[in-house]
């Protein structure tokens, strides 16, 4: 039950939560910096309530009452900050240089490390976790106590990011089970000095400069999965899959042609049949924020044959706020016909595990508290 309640204030906690570099640290005050303004929002109508469920009318047969039934968002945990971006970007440069920086100097450590040319999984799930980390707007007292804590601390907190990930969106977190099967292996504490040498160097090439804005279109400057992963990726194994991910600049252009002058009408299906990590999804997320739309208007369908590519589409599908119509299916689109119905099954059944988990802690909590309070009336402790 601790690992769910892990970001909850240690105010209202009844159990003090571990000390973790996941757990709501103290912040000191940012300071804030001068940056691009991001576009100024349409005043048509007020904003909706983070539980309200988004309306979607389906772009096809095929997706006819997709999500008809679909439980509403959790509101992401972080802390609310009516701020431009905290970080000036000149202290990384553009952003899809810094990206590409980023995933060179991750791949570069991790070949150097004991751990060099084996299981990229885990150099992928650390800056993926990193990218997830729920606390938005406090990059220098983040930075700080992710650097200070322990080994145990170090990989604790990773798992309770991506646990925190499976709260509010269990449906992308299934796809993550990639990046999740190192932090519960046997001998894992082996690996922590190789995660340690790799958490410090995204750190210091500015991971949460990039991903850690409170605002999702500061956060979608760039693509760290796919510059993460193609780094780390042989140029053999490259080819075997036929993975090359479509540069940052040819998929603005492509979304500026598919959008034209207009926003699409909400509601309106976007699939990428070979989508990567979805860098497509990232540029036309952007257009539609330039014209003052809601990505989270919009169905997104991504279909991926390697399954660490799709679980970084289901990272960025969260960093990048697309909103909770989005399906990330993993599979050969031209073998399997029935690839898209096969990941709506998934997503159900990942939604109705969510919450019978999630119920079965709340009546456990539910009885204990009762059992205290009895234990409490027996000792006569009400009297005082």
């Amino acid at each position: 039950m601790d690992q769910l309640d892990l970001f909850d204030d240690a105010a209202d906690a009844k159990v003090p939560p571990p000390a973790t570099f996941a757990a709501r640290p103290k912040l000191s005050r940012p300071v804030t910096a001068p940056s691009a303004p991001r576009p100024t929002p349409a005043p048509a109508s007020a904003p909706r309530p983070a539980l309200t469920p988004r309306p979607v009318v389906a772009a096809d047969e095929e997706l006819d009452g997709l999500f008809s039934d679909f439980r509403p968002e959790l509101p992401a945990i972080q802390t609310p900050i009516p701020m431009p971006r905290r970080i000036a970007p000149a202290l990384i440069g553009s952003p899809r240089d810094a990206g590409q920086r980023l995933g060179e100097a991750v791949a570069e450590t991790w070949h150097a490390s004991n751990w060099g040319g084996y299981r990229i999984d885990i150099p992928i799930s650390i800056v993926g976790g990193l990218a997830l980390y729920p606390i938005k707007g406090y990059t220098e007292d983040i930075t700080r106590i992710i650097s200070n804590c322990t080994d145990w601390e170090l990989l604790q907190g990773y798992r309770e990011i991506y646990v925190e990930a499976w709260k509010h969106r269990p449906d992308l977190a299934v796809r993550m089970a990639p990046l999740l099967k190192w932090l519960s292996e046997d001998g894992v504490e082996e690996k922590a000095y190789a995660a340690r040498r790799v958490t410090d160097t995204a750190l210091r090439y500015g991971i949460l400069q990039l991903t850690g804005d409170p605002d999702p279109f500061c956060r979608s400057d760039t693509d760290v999965m796919s510059w993460t992963i193609t780094s780390l990726r042989s140029h053999g194994a490259r080819q075997g899959l036929g993975e090359y991910h479509t540069p940052p600049d040819v998929c603005d252009l492509m979304a500026e042609m598919l959008v034209g002058g207009e926003p699409p009408q909400k509601g309106q299906r976007f699939h990428e049949p070979a989508g990567g990590t979805g860098g497509m999804f990232r540029a036309l997320a952007q257009q539609l924020r330039h014209m003052q739309a809601d990505p989270a208007d919009y169905v997104w369908v991504l279909n991926e044959l390697d399954p660490l590519a799709a679980a970084g589409a289901a990272v960025n599908a969260i960093v990048w706020g697309l909103g909770p119509n989005t399906v990330i299916a993993c599979g050969n689109t031209l073998a399997e016909r029935d690839l898209l119905q096969r990941a709506l099954r998934e997503r159900q059944g990942a939604f109705e595990e969510r919450d019978e988990i999630l119920g079965r802690f709340e009546v456990t909590e539910a009885v204990q508290q009762a059992l205290t309070l009895a234990d409490r009336l027996i000792r006569g402790e009400w009297a005082h």
